[in-house]
């Protein structure tokens, strides 16, 4: 027992010395070893002497003790409240018990949690596409609503979002595209499927960088299906469904959970079986919703559920003062629908349509948002009941927070931030592993002929972050010594990272219906419409020259060039020769060492890049002819010139490109790179055709999504108003308005205009 008796004021000891110390510290440890000395040798009295010490050290402790000391002293404290039976010894440990939690200070629940959130928000995202499925060559018009996923209010803390198609069969990626928000904060696009895409159900899986910290199941899942021309049987046999995530409700009366939560008379009621002396509060989040309150055990805690917000909720009863949770479970908070009313009159063979869109809240508040609209054929386009709304969607996935981490504090790791722009990141160092010192990069736009310079100090590695470029941009990267020199200098550039997606969607028992005249129509529309069109034009003759095209990457038109569809290049005898035809001459030096000069001005020549790397003369003047895909001239003082070098537009510059599989002198340059990442995808407006003068109507029109609009703002009563033409064959149409409000009221409403 004197063991024990000595371990528990060590461990006292410990506790109090490891956190900070408060007022009186040093007396406390004093009056800790005189009791130790007076009491451990004697051993019949050892249990009375642990009693007297630790009540004693909890009367006479004046500071405050932290959550991790008071959780110490009283996991101490229980161990021997279970060791002994006498009764008067159980009076003085409860009595001391009651003491140090009289010193402990509560815990902060509604602060935790809202630090946490404020330090690891959430997103989720949901995509509305025009219609749920297509053919081979179509348009997918879609927008992707990127809310909180806790107050499920619209945000655009992430400036992008990635959007794969993913093919359920194979288990591969199609295609991908990224898509940059607008100054609204919408992020829409379209995405073109390819025309040798196989019929078959696929995924759409939208998803951020930041959400990338998180497990890819919280990704946006979204079914798509194509039609082909395999048998409809095993089409129909291949259906995806998305996977159900239920949602975790309220314990029923009789279950094992402690924990009973009821709804009734428009009251949330709370009830704890489970006797306990702690102090303990009751915990509701979720859905917008935080409400910490003191609770009693046994008690019926009533909230009135107009004050919730609509959603999952969880409730949890929690220590206040060890943070500990007694209890949790999880209900639904039902609420009145909102009011959305869609009017209009159907109309036919190219006719005029308008639809009056009102928007509200159940008590007839207006809404205001940014809702997202599609107008289909509703012949050929039915409504698909088992795709889930943006409410379902979002309610079905969890806003993935756990009460246990928000309370202790333990946070996720974060390896990706919220992406505000684009970056291009790697390394400059010696080719021979030799840490070059004070390294400098360039940087190179050649389409805008933007041009900067970084100095790294002394690091090696890089991030050039604020960029923010569309697909199929280069930039020309070049590192150099401190002194400017590319000696013994490597660049590398870190590649462009993308997570490897699977497709949850599992096998549906309902098949997918889809009307046999959609294939047709839409592959009509597809042959007829505005994006991606094929069409069969008449035999034209030649009559004139064409005018030269453009082979450098700042697509602009040179002074002078040759191309290799041109059969100069092939019939000219030396690159002397053909340098001529372009004002240029080779001139020697006394030890024979060539140098290229234009015959008006001479003095310095052009500047020499042969495939986007800076060359001489002596490497260009060894190529053959025949074997240049194609050679540009630039004059000097051409101010387009600034995107390859300061001094470029003094001298001008002379651009060659080698053809594929020659191979010169010319190696590669290790210190220059020519990089182009996938960038945002350009803008994309749905073509909706203006009938005004039906008389220059040129081609049939069979559209099946008639109007497609990611942007449909309602004005302060909660009103907006679209106008459309009918197609040539559309008699009625499905109508489906998707969003959320600014405020957080999620929006989905179909209607059927005939």
């Amino acid at each position: 027992m004197n063991r024990f008796f000595t371990f528990i004021l060590t461990l006292l000891l410990t506790t109090a010395m490891s956190a900070q110390q408060a007022d009186g510290y040093g007396e406390l440890k004093s009056k800790m070893l005189h009791l130790k000395e007076k009491y451990t040798g004697n051993e019949s009295n050892s249990n009375q002497a642990i009693v007297t010490v630790l009540h004693r050290l909890c009367s006479d402790y004046p500071g405050r003790l932290n959550i991790q000391q008071y959780k110490e002293l009283a996991k101490n404290l229980n161990a021997m409240m279970l060791k002994t039976s006498d009764g008067k010894m159980l009076r003085t440990l409860e009595a001391a018990f009651e003491t140090l939690r009289g010193k402990s200070d509560t815990l902060d629940i509604e602060q935790r949690i809202l630090g946490y959130y404020a330090r690891v928000p959430q997103e989720r995202i949901y995509l509305h596409t025009d219609r749920p499925y297509y053919v081979p060559g179509d348009t997918v018009w879609f927008r992707a609503h990127l809310v909180d996923a806790v107050t499920h209010t619209p945000i655009s803390r992430s400036r992008y979002v990635y959007v794969e198609l993913l093919d359920n069969a194979a288990d591969t990626l199609c295609q991908r595209i990224i898509v940059r928000c607008d100054s609204d904060g919408v992020f829409a696009n379209a995405l073109t499927l390819p025309r040798h895409l196989r019929g078959g159900s696929y995924t759409l899986a939208a998803y951020t960088q930041w959400m990338r910290n998180f497990p890819a199941e919280r990704f946006c899942y979204h079914p798509l299906w194509v039609a082909g021309n395999e048998p409809k049987a095993e089409y129909e046999s291949a259906r995806l469904g998305l996977p159900v995530r239920p949602v975790r409700t309220a314990s029923p009366t009789g279950s094992d959970s402690p924990l009973q939560l009821g709804q009734r008379k428009g009251q949330l009621l709370v009830r704890l079986d489970h006797h306990t002396t702690e102090p303990l509060a009751c915990t509701l989040y979720g859905s917008g919703n935080l409400i910490v309150t003191d609770y009693t055990p046994g008690k019926v805690l009533c909230i009135d559920s107009q004050s919730l917000r609509p959603g999952s909720l969880s409730v949890a009863i929690v220590n206040r003062q060890t943070g500990d949770i007694i209890a949790e479970s999880q209900t639904r908070i039902e609420a009145p629908q909102p009011q959305v009313s869609i009017r209009g009159e159907a109309r036919q063979h190219n006719e005029p349509m308008e639809l009056t869109i009102e928007v509200a809240e159940a008590d007839g508040t207006p809404l205001y948002g940014n809702f997202s609209l599609s107008i289909t054929d509703y012949d050929v386009v039915k409504p698909d009941s088992v795709l889930p709304t943006i409410g379902e969607c979002l309610a079905q996935q969890p806003d993935g927070y756990m009460l246990a981490d928000m309370l202790s504090g333990k946070y996720p790791r974060i390896d990706y931030g919220f992406q505000t722009s684009q970056t291009i990141s790697g390394q400059i160092r010696g080719t021979i592993f030799k840490r070059i010192k004070h390294p400098k990069l360039m940087l190179v736009r050649p389409d805008t002929g933007f041009r900067t310079t970084f100095e790294l100090g002394d690091s090696s590695r890089f991030t050039i972050r604020g960029l923010d470029f569309p697909d199929g941009t280069t930039y020309v990267l070049e590192g150099t010594r401190q002194t400017g020199s590319t000696s013994l200098v490597q660049l590398d550039i870190d590649p462009q990272t993308f997570p490897t997606l699977h497709s949850p969607l599992t096998p549906h028992l309902s098949p997918l219906s889809i009307p046999d005249d959609f294939a047709r129509q839409a592959q009509e529309q597809v042959m007829y419409g505005s994006v991606d069109r094929v069409v069969d034009l008449p035999e034209v003759v030649k009559e004139k020259k064409r005018k030269p095209r453009t082979d450098n990457r700042m697509k602009i038109e040179p002074f002078k060039a040759h191309y290799d569809d041109q059969p100069f290049l092939n019939k000219c005898s030396t690159m002397e020769v053909l340098l001529n035809t372009l004002g240029l001459k080779v001139t020697r030096d006394d030890n024979g060492s060539p140098a290229i000069r234009t015959w008006t001005t001479g003095g310095l020549g052009p500047l020499i890049f042969i495939d986007d790397v800076q060359s001489n003369s002596e490497e260009l003047l060894i190529l053959e002819p025949s074997s240049l895909h194609s050679i540009e001239y630039f004059q000097q003082n051409d101010p387009r010139l600034l995107a390859y070098r300061w001094d470029a537009p003094t001298r001008g510059v002379l651009l060659v490109r080698v053809k594929p599989g020659f191979t010169g002198k010319n190696g590669p340059q290790f210190s220059m790179a020519a990089i182009q990442q996938q960038g945002w995808a350009p803008d994309a407006t749905f073509y909706s055709p203006q009938y005004t003068d039906i008389s220059k109507k040129t081609r049939p029109d069979h559209r099946t999504t008639l109007y497609w609009n990611p942007q449909v703002r309602t004005d302060a009563e909660g009103h907006a108003t679209v106008r459309f033409y009918a197609s040539d064959v559309s008699k009625r149409y499905l109508v489906t308005l998707e969003g959320v409000s600014d405020n957080g009221t999620v929006i989905s409403k179909q209607a059927i205009i005939e």
